[in-house]
């Protein structure tokens, strides 16, 4: 072009508007780039001070597993006059849009959530009602094609005088998701009739009625089993607990429980108190499981609570204990009786044993805990440690092919309490326990994945701990006590 056909108006205003033109375009394509890796790469994140709208791992394994899409219907009113109401669908949009972008796949979310206002939307309602028979307002409907679970407001907040404070929206979302999206979830079956400890009991002491909550809000079904009554275990047992017997389960129970777990390849979680007679030596036998009746006695004071319990920190790297082994955190246990793999089971080439926790060096295992006061290490008779508290036992067997065949598993405790109640709620016991159940019933997918801490506080701290505390507190008192004596002496002068 001639230079001096720049000068030219016209020109000039065409090429501005060509320019011009060229920039939305070059902005539109802009846009449009931006939400399509928007739509395939979506972040969100939390900057709650708690993370409260941010889902667990434990969740996001559960979404990940999903087969089919979820519909979620919230039928709580967006311009409702409580102001109860708008919290509640304040803090449930925050945590409902948290589900719907971690089930995205191929930028489809598998969790669609849809708001519906009952009293405005009356074909929408009508609609809802005959499909999924959803007739209620201010409630959450969880809905497959072919099963629907409705969660009532109460379930998403703990209460406590009356009062609405702790937000358990997840708990209750992700147990309702589970409870719709599976097939079949296994069974769960605890013994009784030896003085185990009951999985309906809110003792703190001897109660599981966290521990059952816990399988609940996981889908699992739980049962209760008497022996007697039975002429063997139920066809639909996916794992059979035997949880702190006070008696001995009599010869012929325990041959029903050992051709379940030799028959039909089955799985067993037990747990054998000290100076309690359970009279499954046989069973554990089988298993290569030696369950001695001796007590632990550990002494580094880096082991031992104030009030005298065992603090478990030496974890093995089993799929049940690795999480914590990673993490070095800590369980709580009671007074513990040690659980040895037998050295004559390494001739059984299809039986694999492994320790899962142990004590301090600086423990042994204690043979007159009865009668000894006070209780000191005996070499020719107590057994020097560290000592093994649990012993997982995995038995395969060999298909024609040469393939190698998972079979029964068991997995054996010296201890019981850590499941109670009153110490149920520290991280390491519940992930002890449910990591034990997963790992039991081959459930590979959700093993090591990082539990959602409870909605409480426990703080376990050793004597040492302890000590070194006092000190650190003791020091800053002290310290600013000499300060004011030397200033007292320089003003002096």
């Amino acid at each position: 072009m001639e230079p001096e056909r720049l000068n030219d108006f016209q020109v000039t205003r065409r090429l501005r508007v060509f320019n011009r033109i060229t920039q939305i375009g070059l902005s539109i394509i802009l846009i449009l780039g931006l939400n399509f890796l928007a739509s395939k790469h979506y972040k969100r994140y939390d900057l709650t001070k708690d993370k409260r709208y941010s889902l667990s791992a434990e969740s996001k394994a559960y979404l990940e597993k999903l087969e089919a899409p979820i519909n979620i219907f919230v039928t709580i009113a967006n311009d409702s006059e409580s102001a109860e109401l708008n919290r509640i669908r304040n803090d449930l949009g925050k945590l409902l849009a948290e589900y719907e972008v971690q089930s995205m796949r191929s930028g489809e979310p598998f969790i669609r959530i849809e708001y519906v206002d009952t009293l405005r939307q009356r074909k929408r309602t009508q609609e809802l009602v005959q499909k999924y028979n959803i007739e209620k307002e201010n409630v959450i409907v969880i809905a497959t094609e072919d099963q629907t679970r409705t969660i009532e407001l109460p379930e998403l907040y703990e209460a406590e005088e009356g009062k609405w404070h702790s937000f358990r929206g997840e708990n209750s979302i992700t147990s309702a998701i589970i409870e719709v999206s599976s097939e079949e979830m296994p069974v769960l079956y605890f013994t009784l009739g030896h003085g185990e400890m009951r999985i309906n009991e809110v003792d703190p002491l001897r109660g599981l009625s966290l521990a059952q909550s816990f399988l609940q809000e996981r889908g699992f079904t739980l049962k209760e089993l008497d022996l007697t009554r039975v002429n063997s275990v139920p066809e639909d047992a996916g794992l059979v607990f035997a949880l702190a017997p006070q008696a001995a389960f009599s010869a012929e129970e325990t041959e029903k429980l050992r051709r379940y777990m030799s028959d039909r390849n089955g799985r067993m979680i037990l747990t054998l108190e000290p100076g309690r007679k359970h009279g499954l030596e046989d069973l554990l036998f089988d298993w290569g499981i030696l369950v001695e009746d001796h007590v632990a006695v550990d002494v580094d004071p880096n082991y031992r609570s104030q009030e005298g319990d065992l603090i478990i920190r030496h974890f093995s790297e089993h799929p049940i204990s690795k999480l914590l082994f990673d993490y070095g955190a800590t369980a709580f246990f009671g007074q513990s009786r040690p659980i040895r793999i037998d050295p004559a089971s390494t001739a059984d080439d299809n039986l694999a044993l492994r320790y899962i926790i142990g004590t301090s060096q600086k423990s042994w295992a204690e043979r007159d805990y009865r009668t000894e006061s006070p209780i000191t290490f005996t070499p020719e008779r107590d057994l020097s440690g560290p000592l093994s508290l649990a012993v997982a036992s995995n038995r395969s067997t060999r298909s024609g092919l040469g393939l190698s065949i998972s079979g029964g598993r068991l997995i054996c405790y010296g201890n019981s309490d850590f499941l109670a109640n009153n110490r149920f709620q520290a991280y390491g016991n519940y992930t002890l326990f449910i990591n034990s159940v997963n790992w039991a019933l081959d459930r590979n997918a959700y093993l090591n994945i990082p539990t959602q801490p409870l909605d409480s506080f426990q703080l376990i701290m050793s004597q040492s701990d302890l000590k070194r505390m006092l000190l650190y507190f003791s020091m800053m008192p002290l310290a600013i006590g000499l300060l004011g004596i030397l200033i007292y002496f320089l003003r002096r002068r």
